[in-house]
């Protein structure tokens, strides 16, 4: 299964999933319109490691959908119905874990997952490395198709190697224009929303994650 949790987590196929519950909350704070894609945290805040609280409502809502349209054709039923079961399943074992120093996706291992352990999930199967970023290399991240409707998690780095920047959704992210319009060059990851996109915003402003 570290490969599906890593597959959820990148570019093509949407992203993956990690964070706890009982995270402690840490107040964001305002920033500029345009932030700077290298933004560093001063070196007098201290802040201590966040495990964003999970969400269910999108993995719950997507099978209620299926089961209430199962009595029409069987066929769109079924699909959002097994959807719906397997972003639950994820929204259990995957969590982001934002520490001092970077955004991780972690995972609870299958044979214990009501438990508060958590390991890595390997390297990125799309582009190599692993599924964590350091706070300085966000260039942009966003909610789609809003912050009152999240459904999927977008954010752009450039901690990737540049020769895999083109990779999926990044040939339209990067190219001309996109970049006309304003976009910052890098590595483009879409993941479901299977944590509160709330809290989420919170600590990318709070850890100083560059937002366009």
């Amino acid at each position: 299964m570290r490969g599906v949790a890593a597959l959820f987590l990148c570019v093509v196929p949407v992203a993956a999933f990690h964070v706890s519950t009982g995270a402690s909350t840490i107040a964001p704070r305002s920033t500029p319109a345009i932030r700077s894609p290298a933004r560093m945290l001063p070196s007098s805040v201290a802040m201590s490691s966040v495990i964003a609280k999970e969400d269910y409502k999108l993995g719950a809502s997507l099978a209620v959908t299926g089961i209430v349209i199962l009595a029409a054709p069987w066929l769109p039923g079924g699909f959002f119905l097994l959807l719906g079961a397997f972003l639950l399943f994820q929204t259990l074992r995957i969590r982001f874990v934002f520490d001092e120093d970077a955004f991780e996706v972690q995972t609870k291992p299958l044979d214990d997952l009501f438990s508060n352990d958590l390991t890595n999930t390997g390297e990125n199967f799309a582009v190599g490395g692993e599924n964590r970023w350091s706070y300085s290399s966000f260039v942009n991240y966003d909610f789609f198709p809003g912050e009152r409707l999240p459904i999927l998690v977008y954010f752009k780095e450039t901690q990737t190697p540049q020769d895999k920047w083109d990779v999926g959704p990044g040939q339209w992210a990067n190219g001309p224009d996109a970049l006309a319009k304003g976009a910052v060059k890098g590595q483009v990851h879409f993941f479901p929303c299977i944590a509160s996109a709330e809290e989420l915003k919170s600590q990318f402003e709070a850890r100083g994650c560059a937002k366009l």
